[in-house]
């Protein structure tokens, strides 16, 4: 009788027998997908001045064994560290100080080829009884950041930790951080003394990082003002500081925003506080463009492999790198989500919610004002603002549950340029205004549009944009600018210019925020005709992350929107480099009769672009509460779960 071990190796020779004959059936296939499995290198690696942030969080032993006590996805388990550790230097990456990343910055000797700076946040324990030996042991220097809050010792043992409380025994000590410090490879920075934390942003509850949120009082019904928001940022990191300097002896000079979440007053306070290096989590090099007060990094997760790593050390900013990613689009307007009844509200907002995350796509649009009478003119805001009633703080919290619930990448918010119609008590409402002729295709309107030439209006709309920025919450993805604008007199460059003043306002409360432009098709298939319209459509695709192109005929293309559609994205591809950065945003409803376009035909709409060389598109509007388009039949002609490699 043939024992276990015999028998199992019998089996394994009769499937080898078996796989040999069943491939000798088949001759080699006449075509080979070329797949990119991998990212291409880096090719800043070896300029001598650019250089790679990762961040670390707590380090356990036996990590499985302990999620379930304390669950912490930011955790790495010691011997994962000890083998991402080996990697590094078997593979040539160089773990450099910050000492020596100022010292190439400032004209001294370059980095070594794959320069590498570790940091380690928060000040867990771990830090002291895990790290430090294995830093000794690789000789590695490292960051530590700590939050002042955490350091402090408290009555019941208990500290207040993101959204939980635990032992104040999980942290070092000063005695520690001390020693760690008189080695020469540890630098301690700030981590915020108590801003790694949420806060109240809106009346729904939402808690977005205090560092970047206005917080909203419940009981006086307010939101923080700007005055009285920078000083609790400043008076946080003047106290951390001061503690910091206290207990070792060396004020910080780094600032480590708590959860990556920063804007440009936030730095503004670090630098007032003697931080002008400042980090963040974004993806990415640091290049010598880059400067040291945005300093990008990437955070290590359980259960992070090797193979993680290795693309982390390649990966570009975003839409920085050779190839673009895979774009996925659902617009979606407040106004359908907004509802009298708080109750209807909430199950509005929870359909959308299951729907984009069943959905699997990476970008929302998100309209931010209100048209309720559709005449296309914003009446209303849905954020906290100076100029425009405010129908519902809906922005903050869609968006928010949209990054955190239905794990959308990239939320935009989106604006119109001139389309505000201010309430007829504001006190500039007519002197701003002008109205404006124009010829869509289905005939000549009239509208009503803020005056751009007029400098009291200008400044109107830069505040609407100002308020919109900060009242999202961190790191909300991107601004989309309307394509209402370029009616009047006054040349592209003007347009050009206005328009960047809004991003750089929006970019002061958001970063790293993508920039798209919606454009007409009418600019598509007139490509340099700015006559009239002050726009052309290879200039826009020149500032812009991505162009919006709104793909939805009208007039007798209406009739056969099918071929329209094809002959537009043809007329794309033949603007140089333009396609692989062009959303092509098709319609899910029908602009002549008010109906809803099948769902199925929708879908094969999409696909159609899709075969035809479109990389990112999507559709608009999304009506989450009547199920259309239909999510079973839309999903998958949209979903970015049939791409390999490229899940949201």
């Amino acid at each position: 009788m043939k024992t276990p071990t015999q028998l199992k190796y019998y089996l394994v020779v009769l499937l080898f027998a078996v796989a040999t004959i069943n491939l000798s059936c088949y001759s080699k296939p006449s075509f080979v997908a070329n797949l990119k499995t991998e990212i291409p290198e880096d090719p800043y690696s070896s300029d001598g001045l650019s250089f790679r942030v990762f961040c670390y969080h707590d380090v356990r032993d036996n990590l499985r064994s302990t999620i379930e006590s304390w669950p912490e996805r930011s955790a790495l388990d010691t011997y994962d560290l000890i083998q991402q550790f080996e990697w590094l230097r078997e593979r040539g990456y160089h773990v450099v100080s910050l000492d020596a990343v100022l010292a190439a910055r400032n004209g001294g000797p370059k980095l070594p080829d794959h320069a590498l700076l570790l940091t380690f946040d928060d000040g867990y324990r771990s830090m002291y009884t895990r790290v430090f030996p294995l830093l000794k042991l690789y000789n590695y220097p490292a960051i530590l950041s700590l939050v002042g809050g955490f350091m402090e010792e408290v009555k019941d043992g208990q500290v207040f930790c993101g959204d939980r409380s635990v032992p104040r025994e999980q942290f070092v000590t000063w005695p520690q951080v001390r020693e760690m410090m008189a080695s020469g490879l540890v630098e301690v920075a700030s981590h915020s003394y108590n801003l790694h934390k949420g806060v109240t942003s809106n009346p729904q509850g939402s808690m977005p990082p205090a560092a970047t949120t206005h917080i909203f009082n419940a009981q006086e019904q307010r939101y923080e003002s700007d005055t009285d928001y920078y000083a609790r940022i400043r008076a946080d990191l003047a106290r951390n500081s001061a503690m910091i300097e206290r207990e070792t002896g060396k004020r910080p000079r780094v600032m480590t925003w708590p959860y990556g979440a920063y804007n440009m007053l936030c730095v503004q306070a670090a630098e007032a506080e003697g931080m002008p290096i400042t980090m963040n989590l974004e993806a990415g090099p640091n290049t010598p463009d880059v400067p040291l007060y945005r300093t990008r990094r990437v955070m290590r997760y359980f259960p992070d492999r090797v193979r993680e790593l290795k693309d982390d050390l390649r990966q570009q900013h975003q839409y920085a790198g050779e190839e673009q990613p895979l774009t996925r689009v659902v617009a979606v307007d407040l106004d359908s989500i907004y509802d009298t009844d708080p109750v209807r509200q909430g199950k509005n907002l929870d359909d959308l919610i299951e729907r984009i995350y069943r959905l699997k796509i990476d970008t929302v649009y998100l309209r931010i004002v209100s048209d309720a009478d559709h005449d296309g003119d914003a009446e209303a805001a849905y954020f906290p603002n100076r100029h425009l009633p405010m129908r519902a703080d809906l922005f903050n919290r869609v968006s928010f549950q949209l990054r955190t619930r239905a794990s959308v990448s990239f939320v935009y918010g989106w604006l119109p340029v001139l389309a505000f119609n201010l309430p007829s008590d504001h006190p500039e409402a007519r002197p701003t205004v002008a109205t404006y002729t124009s010829t869509p295709g289905d005939g000549v309107t009239s509208t009503v549009r803020l005056s751009p030439v007029e400098p009291i209006a200008r400044q109107i709309i830069k505040e609407i944009y100002e308020d919109a920025a900060k009242s999202a919450p961190a790191q909300v993805g991107g601004l989309l600018l309307g394509d209402d604008m370029g009616h009047g007199e006054f040349d592209t460059d003007y347009t050009t210019c206005f328009l960047q003043e809004l991003i750089t306002i929006f970019k002061c409360y958001q970063p790293d925020a993508i920039t798209a432009r919606i454009v007409s098709p009418n600019l598509v298939f007139e490509p340099n005709d700015t006559k009239g319209t002050a726009q052309s459509f290879p200039e826009i695709a020149k500032h812009y992350d991505f162009v919006t192109v709104a793909a939805m005929p009208t007039g007798k293309d209406a009739n056969n929107p099918e071929r329209w559609l094809k002959t537009l994205v043809g007329r794309v591809a033949q603007t140089p480099e333009t396609l692989q950065k062009t959303v092509f945003l098709l319609t899910s409803m029908d602009r002549q009769t008010g109906k809803p376009i099948d769902s199925k035909r929708l879908a094969a709409q999409l696909r159609l672009v899709q075969q035809n060389g479109v990389r990112n598109f999507g559709y608009y509007p999304d009506l989450a509460s009547q199920d259309h388009p239909a999510l079973s039949v839309i999903r998958p002609a949209i979903t970015l779960k049939m791409n390999p490699g490229r899940l949201p």
